[in-house]
């Protein structure tokens, strides 16, 4: 049994690649403000828009995926991270992407594990859910560029369960397919 587990492991292993391409996301994302849906109803603070608004603070982001190619639709499995240059946050994600020419509609869902490295490093599990929806308009002669807008939930339901905290925001980034 053992043996047929660790044959079947390896030959998932070794196909994952040939149907799939390594894909790097390296951007920047711009929060222009944060709020929270709760049951149904969007709160957004005054003041914590002004301050968005007010003050440029941008969120560097990398993200590293398997990428299956069907055509239109693209899907990945991988992980993401963000960084605070002090401390950075990587976590297990999934995308799914719909190219519509230059435009790209993508989804992404991550959680549950998270790595913590910079002045606190640490690796913890917990209900955390991170869903994020943003359109891409895609640049240049290869489209790796792309500009767009989006929101990023936090989902922790050991801290509420009354709804969902978000950020909606710019940014930058380049897609690179290897």
């Amino acid at each position: 049994m053992k043996r047929s587990l660790l044959a079947a492991t390896m030959i998932l292993l070794l196909a994952v690649p040939a149907f799939s391409q390594l894909r790097l996301d390296i951007g920047i994302d711009i929060p222009k403000g944060i709020g929270t849906a709760l049951k149904g109803n969007a709160e957004i603070s005054q003041g914590t828009v002004d301050f968005f608004n007010t003050y440029f603070i941008p969120f560097p982001e990398a993200s590293l995926h398997y990428q299956f190619d069907l055509g239109m639709v693209k899907l990945g499995l991988g992980a993401r991270a963000f960084t605070l240059i002090l401390e950075s946050v990587l976590w297990p994600n999934a995308f799914a992407e719909v190219h519509l020419g230059p435009v790209v509609i993508e989804a992404q869902a991550g959680g549950g594990i998270f790595a913590m490295a910079g002045l606190f490093n640490k690796i913890d599990t917990g209900k955390l859910f991170f869903p994020d929806l943003s359109v891409w308009y895609k640049i240049g002669k290869k489209q790796n560029f792309r500009l767009g807008l989006g929101a990023m939930g936090f989902y922790m339901p050991e801290v509420t369960t009354e709804g969902i905290g978000f950020a909606y925001y710019f940014g930058g980034k380049a897609a690179i397919n290897f």
